[in-house]
């Protein structure tokens, strides 16, 4: 029966392999139509540089565009903006603004006043419409609008776009991103008629980048979303920034979307990130994650002018991702579109694939019927197809297929006759299972992570419990699980459960975290940036494919000497370790936020770098052979 299942495999690997990339077809038509990147500078910023160098602003964002900028951010001014004098417009209340209205009834209501040169027909219009109710006074000088609020209701709320950046950019010819505050106190409505007005009077404006704790509109983004879609905006999507309103703006705006990174200053001397690496961060956003607008600052830490910091940064980045193939502008969201029958008969096949993969590889004596297996196949079937309408089924043969997928590639090698041969069929292993979870989940939900895939924890921690649950039903531990779990543990079978445990939480904690990231394997990581590009993941070149062939160099020792209790110890755990390998090149498939070619360079990249630190350590392996209390330490008797 074995025998019989195994004729199976190979011809539902190439199916699944094919159907994978066809799967593939209209994502990596999308990626490669959309390589481009928008460079973002905030427009308080080329104010701050022309300042400092002592040029006009026009002068200073020319340059700047020469350099590279594509796009040019401006503000909402808050109340506590006003206050602070970010703008010529005075802000106050009536009584002070106006002394001979202080009798008035809402002479402590917030006022301000905007001077003749600014004060047009849109700032009159905005304002009544923002904040209903609004009157207005002429004076000689220019205009005083008292809103039906009082100064301290406003210190976080958005009351008028910087009306100098405004006037400015509105002659330029560069797209524009407007940064909304919160609405706290506005209704929808008032706040989207508003934005209506800044569409029309800004025709280059193209994105809504919210800022401050809370996205403006909250809780009701219906018509402002209707004002986005009218002017054909998108929504900038920032990385690893959570919003109160953040996810349900995204959905509502969702396609109409462009993920976004950025650099705080806070971030800068918190993890004192040097030049070189800030710039190395921005163009990994770029091509690990798809990002499609970057958001520049110059060093606020660093002594001015900053002008000359900034132009190299940006001449470092514009070289690192011209060598990559993008191009600079401001570019159109993926659009919307579904899954096609070749990717959901490739997630259909890798599931049968692995299942007949599974079987082939159990003892005979202990097979399950045909009848049984017959049964087990439709249930995974319809599992399978049923993940294209429910995504709760969905979710269960992600993790399935990913999890079990790295453990049938870890096996396939473990367990051939030639590791060569063994090590092939587990990389066309990982890649079926990659491209099936790639094409089957690599839809716009989940490549702006609207959706997100549930499997990515538990592909890291259940190939290697069950690789050793493989192992011991094998009986390559002395014991049976049985006899093991009936007797008192052995202090080194302690010691290894402690290890796994204190490695498991290791790995789960810093999986995707880069806060737990020590600084040597960050500069580590940037090392392989910079010569590799497509960076391997350390889970698979320092833990998976260097244990993988320990493992495979302990087995052929063990086939002229028997091992001892540590010996069997050691041989297992290297076996487990080996399944990092696989579970780590799973996964980033899984991150389907990254361009499909990337994916599988980076994987290639782990296997010929991970290999090379395995050899290695078979050589080191080896030559501790050659040490009679090494030797002595793993096998019984002096063959070895």
């Amino acid at each position: 029966m074995r025998a019989f299942l195994k004729k199976f495999t190979l011809p539902l690997l190439a199916l699944t392999i094919v159907a994978g990339v066809l799967g593939l077809t209209a994502r990596f038509k999308e990626e490669s139509m959309k390589k481009d990147v928008t460079l973002l500078v905030e427009y308080a910023d080329v104010e701050a540089m022309a300042r400092q160098s002592g040029v006009e602003f026009e002068e200073m964002l020319n340059r700047l565009l020469n350099g590279g900028i594509t796009a040019v951010s401006f503000k909402d001014l808050t109340g506590a903006d006003l206050r602070d004098g970010d703008s010529p417009v005075l802000w106050g209340t009536l009584r002070s603004l106006l002394p001979e209205k202080s009798s008035d009834s809402f002479s402590d209501n917030a006022a301000l006043f905007i001077p003749k040169e600014y004060d047009d027909w849109f700032f009159e219009k905005y304002l009544k419409a923002r904040f209903p109710g609004c009157a207005i006074y002429a004076v000689s000088k220019g205009s005083i609008y008292v809103l039906p609020r009082e100064p301290k209701e406003l210190l976080e709320v958005g009351v008028i776009p910087d009306l100098v950046a405004c006037r400015r950019l509105s002659r330029l010819n560069v797209p524009l991103v407007y940064r909304p505050s919160p609405t706290f106190g506005i209704s929808s409505e008032d706040a989207a008629k508003s934005l209506d007005l800044l569409f029309a009077s800004l025709w280059r404006l193209r994105g809504i980048l919210p800022q401050g704790s809370v996205v403006f509109g909250y809780p009701d983004f219906s018509p402002l979303v209707g004002v986005m879609n009218k002017y054909g905006a998108v929504l900038l999507q920032p990385e690893f920034t959570r919003l109160i309103g953040g996810n349900e703006i995204s959905w509502m705006s969702f396609p109409n979307i462009l993920p976004l990174h950025s650099v705080t200053t806070q971030e800068i001397i918190s993890r004192n990130l040097s030049r070189p690496t800030l710039v190395e961060r921005f163009a990994r956003a770029a091509r690990e994650r798809s990002v499609r607008v970057l958001l520049l600052r110059p060093y606020e830490v660093a002594s001015g002018p900053w002008i000359e910091s900034f132009e190299q940064d940006l001449a470092y980045l514009r070289s690192l991702l011209e060598s990559d193939g993008f191009v600079f502008k401001f570019g159109e969201p993926y659009p919307e579109w579904e899954r096609n029958s070749w990717a959901v008969l490739s997630f259909l096949t890798v599931s049968l694939y692995l299942l007949v993969f599974l079987a082939s590889m159990g003892e005979e004596k202990v097979f399950v019927s045909t009848k049984w297996l017959l049964g087990i196949a439709l249930v995974v079937s319809v599992l399978a197809l049923g993940a294209n309408y429910l995504g709760t089924a969905a979710k269960i043969m992600g993790a399935f297929l990913a999890s079990f997928g790295a453990f049938a590639a870890t096996i396939a090698v473990l367990e051939a006759k030639k590791p060569l041969y063994g090590l092939l069929k587990g990389v066309c292993t990982v890649l079926a299972v990659g491209l099936a979870l790639s094409s089957f989940f690599g839809t716009p939900l989940y490549m702006l992570r609207l959706l997100t895939f549930s499997g990515v924890k538990a592909t890291l921690a259940l190939p290697p419990l069950l690789v050793l649950l493989h192992d011991m039903t094998k009986r390559r531990y002395p014991e049976k699980v049985g006899d093991v779990l009936r007797r008192p543990p052995i202090w080194g079978e302690l010691l290894i459960l402690f290890v796994l445990v204190l490695a498991a939480a290791i790995v789960l904690l810093r999986s995707g975290n880069v806060p737990f990231v020590p600084k040597w394997e960050v500069a580590l990581r940037d090392a392989f940036e910079r010569y590799l590009v497509a960076r391997p993941r350390n889970k698979e070149i320092f833990i998976g494919y260097p244990a993988l062939w320990l493992a495979l160099a302990i087995g052929m020792a063990r086939s002229k000497a028997s091992f001892t209790r540590f010996g069997s110890q050691l041989y297992l755990l290297a076996r487990m370790a080996s399944s990092l390998a696989f579970a780590s090149a799973v996964n980033s498939f899984c991150h389907f936020h990254t361009r499909i070619y990337f994916i599988c360079w980076r994987v290639f990249n782990g296997l010929w770098v991970g290999s090379f630190f395995g050899l290695i350590l078979v050589v080191l392996f080896f030559l501790a052979l050659k040490v009679k209390a090494f030797r002595r330490l793993l096998f019984c008797g002096e063959e070895i």
